[in-house]
């Protein structure tokens, strides 16, 4: 069986996927903080506790076939000090990952997790190949550590490549997301101040997510040297699917539209261009957003 190692992988999306992988492959997770009792309940996938910021992987470890990164801080606030954690939690996690296992044949994949606020407030559909304009430190220090994986492809020849999610959501989130808080609100029947939720936003379910992604592993040989987003290749404003959830949950909260102001050089319309994962893993697919937010809720 092939072996992946997913790092910071005991995450929202880390342990959305490493279930879903450990019936395709061996999985050992590595990160700062191991949730036990979440793991408990997988048996056959390896945890290893370590600050990959600090420390290389020891070398009893072997090379794996894959590794995806998804270690990272990840926050919307917009202070510039924020930059030398943000540097920590990417750049040198990236450089250890990639002084440890540079020059091994049996890597097939290196897979960096960016994020679709590279592109900035640019006119949707976001494709790969538009000149970004990140609007946070966050999406700044993506937007580097982006550049740092291609030019390791193409400088030293090392097997990785980017993928974009676009707007995840489902178990395991943290509750101060935009869904888990909306939800969270809505349930309780609670009072929701937000801005006038205009804006658009390419929402995707973490299980589809997690099929696209071993779908671009299966098809690993086309990209390389890549950027690629994972998304649904459609938006929907902030508003309307407030409004789906409160008739799914019949709540009598009172949403206060424009209670809350939008960030400074707030996307307006944050909408991925798939063509290119729809070309490389050849198979087309669309889903029904509605759907699967009702799934969620009555999860």
């Amino acid at each position: 069986m092939e072996h992946l190692y997913l790092i910071g992988g005991s995450g929202f999306i880390g342990k959305n996927l490493a279930a879903y992988f450990s019936s395709h492959y061996a999985i050992t997770v590595f990160d700062k903080y191991i949730d036990e009792a979440y793991f408990k309940a997988y048996p056959q996938i390896e945890t290893v506790r370590i600050d990959l910021v600090e420390n290389r992987i020891p070398d009893n470890f072997d090379c794996p076939d894959y590794i995806l990164n998804l270690a990272s801080l990840v926050t919307a606030e917009r202070e510039l000090g924020l930059f030398h954690e943000l540097v920590q939690s990417n750049i040198k996690i990236v450089t250890n990952l990639y002084s440890r296992f540079r020059g091994n044949s049996r890597l097939k994949l290196f897979v960096q997790f960016g994020s679709s606020e590279e592109y900035g407030a640019i006119d949707s559909p976001l494709n790969e190949k538009s000149r970004e304009e990140p609007g946070s430190p966050y999406a700044l220090i993506k937007q580097v550590t982006t550049n740092l994986i291609l030019m390791l492809n193409r400088n030293d020849n090392f097997p990785s490549m980017v993928v974009r999610p676009g707007n995840l959501f489902g178990r395991f989130q943290p509750k101060d997301k935009f869904i888990p808080y909306v939800i969270e609100k809505l349930k309780a029947n609670e009072r929701l101040d937000v801005t006038p939720c205009e804006q658009k936003r390419d929402f995707i379910y973490i299980d589809d997510f997690a099929v696209l992604i071993h779908q671009v592993l299966l098809e690993y040989k086309s990209c390389l040297g890549l950027i690629i987003n994972v998304a649904s290749g459609a938006s929907v404003s902030l508003k309307e699917l407030i409004e789906h959830c409160k008739s799914v949950l019949s709540s009598s909260s009172e949403v206060c539209y424009g209670a809350r102001h939008y960030r400074v050089n707030e996307i307006m319309d944050l909408m991925c261009d798939v063509t290119l994962l729809k070309n490389v893993i050849n198979k087309d697919f669309s889903f029904d957003l509605k759907d699967r937010l009702t799934h969620f809720i009555n999860q």
